[in-house]
This record gives structure tokens, C-alpha cells and sequence, in this order.
């Protein structure tokens, strides 16, 4: 993360010296800005797996599920949200949008740019189903974070992604014995449909009022 960290800064002084980006500071997010990326983090992810649940059923690879099962056995819930959901999203998007992105994104349009690292996130996956799933998240989260202006974004939507599908395996089939628990999780899943189009037409608006200007 530190080596990330350093080359991100050095390309950020590079940039702002050729005019690329504004010497202005990032983009400030709200507190309800942040909430929202978290759950339209988590809202990708959910209907990110949807997809893959259709995309086995056609491809009839196991390689997604053995390599979860082999990270997450044996370790607790709180140490899997820290590691997987706090630490790797924060030193992938360093790598993946940070670096690779912003790096693109000088030299092709913003769509060029958010496609290629999307799929160079999901060949870094190494397995075909999880490597569309990734490509799409990464595409997305490039795309927010160049509309949002905000490094940080994307780092969230991947946390908030991560998390929430580290939560939904451990608690799904708790909430499906309850009483209304299918009910609870129809209503759960709108929530975070509803924050992924909000989200995606909230930071369009913000940067069509900066002009589309590029701020990072």
C-alpha cells in the first residue's frame, strides 16, 4: 500500500504541473455521501453475485467457490470484515484505480479508461466467473470515482461491496427462517437498488456542475 500511496502522490504533482487536474484539493464527501457509497458498494455487489449465480449455472465452474471457501474457512466473521473487507479494498483500489485508472485516464477518454482497468481487475481475479464480476464492479467504481472527484470513493463502494458479502453468506439463511424473512431481504435488495441508480445519478449531477471538469 505505501509503495501505491507513493507513486499515487508522485503522479498527482506530475499531473497538476501539466494541467491535467486542478491544484485544488479533492472533492470533499459528505457524511450521507459516504453512507451512500457503502450501500450502492454493497447494492453492486449483491446483483454483481446474482449474475454470477446465472453465470455458473452456464458455465459450470467451481473455481469462484473453492477459492472463497479456501480464504474464508476456519476465520471469524469480524477478522474476515477487517482483512477482506477494510484492508484489501483499500490496497486494491490503490493498485486498480489509483494507479492503474488515473494512469489510463491520462491518456484516453474517461468510458476507455474505466473499461480497461475494470478488465485488468478482473483477469487479476483468475477465474472467468469472478473475473466478470470484477470487471463490471471495477468499471463501475472507476466511473464513480472519476464523477465523484473523490479518491475515496471508489475505496468505499468497494468496502461497502465487500462487506456486505462477507454479511449476506454469513446471515442469508438465518433471514430466510424467520418469519417475513424473505419479505426483509425482497425489501433489503430494493434499498440497495434504489442507493446504486441514486448514487450513479447523484455524482453525475455533481460533476455536470463542475462542467465535467477532471479533478483527480
Amino acid at each position: 500500500m505505501i509503495p501505491a500511496l507513493y507513486f499515487y502522490r508522485r503522479d498527482k504533482v506530475r499531473r497538476i504541473a501539466g494541467g491535467l487536474i486542478p491544484a485544488q484539493k479533492k472533492v470533499p464527501l459528505s457524511l450521507l455521501e459516504i453512507i451512500l457509497l457503502l450501500l450502492a458498494g454493497a447494492g453492486l455487489a449483491q446483483y454483481g453475485n446474482f449474475l454470477m449465480a446465472i453465470l455458473q449455472s452456464f458455465i459450470n465452474s467451481s473455481a469462484y467457490q473453492e477459492s472463497m471457501t479456501r480464504i474464508t474457512e476456519g476465520k471469524s466473521l469480524l477478522m474476515m470484515i477487517f482483512w477482506m473487507g477494510i484492508i484489501a479494498p483499500a490496497a486494491e483500489e490503490m493498485i486498480f484505480r489509483w494507479l492503474i485508472y488515473l494512469r489510463l485516464r491520462d491518456w484516453l477518454k474517461m468510458p476507455v479508461a474505466a473499461v480497461i482497468s475494470g478488465l485488468i481487475f478482473g483477469i487479476y481475479h483468475g477465474n472467468i466467473v469472478q473475473g466478470i464480476y470484477a470487471s463490471i464492479l471495477g468499471t463501475a467504481f472507476a466511473w464513480i470515482l472519476e464523477m465523484s472527484g473523490n479518491t475515496y470513493s471508489s475505496m468505499l463502494l468497494h468496502m461497502g461491496a465487500n462487506i456486505w458479502s462477507l454479511l449476506i453468506s454469513e446471515y442469508a439463511l438465518d433471514l430466510y427462517s424467520m418469519k417475513y424473512g424473505v419479505q426483509i431481504l425482497i425489501l433489503i435488495y430494493l434499498i440497495l437498488l434504489i442507493s446504486v441508480v441514486y448514487c450513479l445519478t447523484h455524482f453525475e449531477k455533481m460533476c455536470s456542475i463542475r462542467k465535467k471538469k477532471r479533478m483527480i
